[in-house]
């Protein structure tokens, strides 16, 4: 099944959305993704993988729901105090991304931001709290809005919180 063509917001230039939607496949964003992984680990999140899309990238470690192997993905942030969100919208694709997934099964992680790594609790926010939370994570990061206007499954909202060791 062909995924749906979104069209172009008006916040980004032709430019900018050309090469967005030149990867806007779950394959080739799972290489870029690995890749991107490998990058942000070696430079300690410095440099250009930091900012990607527009907004700062972390790593979010989740624990395989099907394997229990640890599996790392980069994935836009809001930070708001000690709570950093992120949202399972994989560029409005189809299907939820195995991070997310993984998340919603088993509610820890780690997250790295930069060169800090740390264990997180993790919630899945949904209903009121979601609603609440939406239009702060719009705001930060456009794109995310964008994408959830065109597409039929409503994107996973995770907050993860600093745990204990």
């Amino acid at each position: 099944m062909s995924e749906k063509v979104i069209p172009k917001p008006d916040f980004l230039d032709e430019e900018e959305w050309k090469n967005l939607t030149a990867t806007r496949d779950a394959k080739v964003i799972a290489a870029v993704a690995k890749l991107h992984v490998e990058k942000y680990i070696e430079e300690k999140g410095e440099g250009d993988v930091y900012l990607t899309q527009g907004g700062p990238t972390c790593l979010v470690t989740s624990i395989g729901r099907k394997t229990g192997n640890q599996v790392v993905s980069p994935a836009n942030f809001v930070q708001e105090g000690d709570d950093v969100y992120v949202v399972g919208s994989i560029a409005g694709l189809e299907k939820h991304p195995h991070w997310a997934l993984n998340l919603d099964a088993t509610r820890e992680g780690w997250l790295q931001i930069k060169a800090h790594r740390y264990p997180v609790k993790v919630d899945r926010l949904l209903g009121e709290e979601r609603a609440a939370i939406w239009p702060r994570l719009v705001a930060s990061f456009p794109l995310w809005g964008h994408f959830q206007k065109y597409c039929d499954r409503e994107f996973m909202v995770f907050r993860l919180s600093p745990r204990e060791q």
